[in-house]
C-alpha cells in the first residue's frame, strides 16, 4: 500500500514554464490526503513559492524545499542543511565576478538579492512568485545560508554549469533543474536525502513510496520509492533508472484512487 508520494515540480507536473497547476492536480492531491496518503513537493522552489503553488492543498501537503535544504512536515521543520558562511561568501563572490550572472541568497522564508538588471527582479516577483528580499549588501543577511543559485542571463547555463562545477564541485552539490538556474547547496545534499529524513521521520518504507521525477536532480528521490515514475519527457537517464514511464503525474494518481 502506497502511504507516501514525493514529486518533483519544475518538468513534471509544470510543463514548458507552466506557473500553475494543471487543473486536475489540486482536487487528485485533497482526495489522496483525505484517503491518508502523505503528498510531498519536491523541488528546487522556495517553501513559500510552494506554498502557493499547491493552493487550497497547501496546508495539508508536506515540502522536500531548496533541492533538499530543508524539509517542513505538518507545518514544521524537521531537517535543515546549513552551509559554511565564509565558503558560501566566497561562492557568491565568484558568480557575482560573472557578468551575466545574478545571486540568490535562499532562507526559510524569502530570498535576498542584490540584482544587477531589473529584469531579475521582475522575474522573480511576477514569474516565479518568490518571496523576495532586495538588500544593499548581500554579504551582511544575518540568516543562515541554506542555498546559493546563480540566474543566468542569456542562453549559457550549461557552460557556466560545467565552470562552477569545476571550481565548486568538491564543496558544494550543483543542480541545474530549469533554465538560467543553478543551484548550490551543502555536500553530499539532495532531494533524496531530504526525503529518507522525511521516510525516517514517518516510519514509511520503500515499498510504500512512490516518486515522480524528470531531470538529474531527481534521480536520488526517485531512488527512494519501490514505485518509481518518469515523465514521458524526462531525461533518458531519468527514464532508465525508473520502474515506470508515465504522461502525466495526475493519470497516476488517478488510478491509484480507482475503488
Amino acid at each position: 500500500m502506497i502511504r507516501l508520494i514525493a514529486s518533483d515540480i519544475d518538468g513534471t507536473i509544470l510543463r514548458n514554464g507552466a506557473q500553475a497547476l494543471p487543473p486536475r492536480m489540486v482536487p487528485l492531491l485533497q482526495r489522496l490526503i483525505k484517503k491518508g496518503v502523505l503528498f510531498v513537493a519536491a523541488s528546487g522552489r522556495q517553501y513559500a513559492n510552494l506554498q502557493r503553488l499547491m493552493g487550497a492543498a497547501a496546508p495539508d501537503v508536506d515540502y522536500i524545499c531548496e533541492n533538499g535544504a530543508f524539509v517542513v512536515h505538518k507545518g514544521e521543520i524537521i531537517y535543515k542543511a546549513v552551509m559554511d558562511r565564509a565558503l558560501g561568501q566566497e561562492l557568491m563572490a565568484d558568480i557575482l565576478s560573472v557578468p551575466d550572472c545574478e545571486v540568490q541568497l535562499s532562507g526559510i522564508n524569502t530570498a535576498y538579492i542584490k540584482p544587477k538588471r531589473p529584469a531579475f527582479t521582475e522575474h522573480l516577483k511576477y514569474v516565479l512568485k518568490n518571496n523576495i528580499t532586495e538588500v544593499t549588501d548581500l554579504f551582511s543577511t544575518p540568516e543562515e545560508y541554506i542555498k546559493i543559485s546563480a540566474y543566468v542571463h542569456g542562453e549559457k547555463t550549461e557552460e557556466y554549469m560545467e565552470e562552477f562545477r569545476k571550481r565548486w564541485g568538491s564543496h558544494f552539490t550543483l543542480a541545474s533543474t530549469c533554465a538560467h538556474w543553478i543551484d548550490f547547496i551543502p555536500p553530499g545534499i539532495h532531494k533524496g536525502y531530504a526525503m529518507e529524513a522525511l521516510m525516517e521521520t514517518l516510519a514509511i518504507s520503500k515499498k510504500e513510496t512512490m516518486a515522480f521525477g524528470d531531470n538529474y536532480n531527481d534521480l536520488e528521490l526517485l531512488a527512494c520509492a519501490e514505485e518509481s515514475y518518469a515523465v514521458s519527457t524526462a531525461k533518458p537517464e531519468v527514464i532508465a533508472a525508473c520502474r515506470h514511464t508515465c504522461e502525466y503525474v495526475e493519470d497516476v494518481l488517478e488510478t491509484l484512487l480507482l475503488p
